[in-house]
């Protein structure tokens, strides 16, 4: 599993699946990049199946939004999150990449605080990119975030 890492590469974790033994996802990041327990610089993916969602949303199956309290959106998006996963067969656990888009900086630190609270049981972070956007689709949506997730072939 360590054997082919690149030079200056330091592994995080690696998961497996004793079923589908090619299947491998290793969470790396490089001593020439900054680092951060809240994100990993590279996941590496092999012989997996790829699970793109669509950008959750903090609205319900009804496409209402039940709070303008960032906290509780962010919590809302990641219900969504689970709740697609799921159609998939996946979990939190099979997150490799997110993209989240907030509509105000000022929200940055509990956007980091909730997605600690919703991913930080996993033995390590899936890569993640932030972005400030102007606006989302609906004017009360304050965070929307898009996942890919990895799991094994059957």
């Amino acid at each position: 599993m360590n054997d082919d890492l690149p030079p200056r590469a330091s592994l995080k974790f690696a998961r497996t699946d004793p079923a589908a033994p090619a299947f491998r996802v290793r969470y790396m990041d490089s001593s020439d990049l900054w680092s951060a327990p809240r994100l990993t610089q590279v996941v590496d993916v092999r012989d997996a199946r790829m699970v793109y969602l669509s950008g959750q949303a903090p609205a319900d199956a009804g496409y209402k939004v039940a709070s303008q309290d960032f906290r509780a959106q962010m919590h809302k998006v990641f219900d969504n999150i689970e709740v697609a996963l799921a159609v998939a067969g996946a979990t939190l656990a099979d997150i490799v990449k997110t993209t989240t888009y907030l509509t105000d900086i000022r929200n940055r630190e509990a956007m980091r605080a909730v997605r600690g609270e919703r991913l930080g049981h996993l033995p390590a972070p899936p890569a993640n990119t932030a972005l400030v956007v102007s606006s989302l689709i609906e004017p009360e949506f304050l965070v929307e975030v898009d996942v890919i997730a990895a799991v094994p072939l059957r």
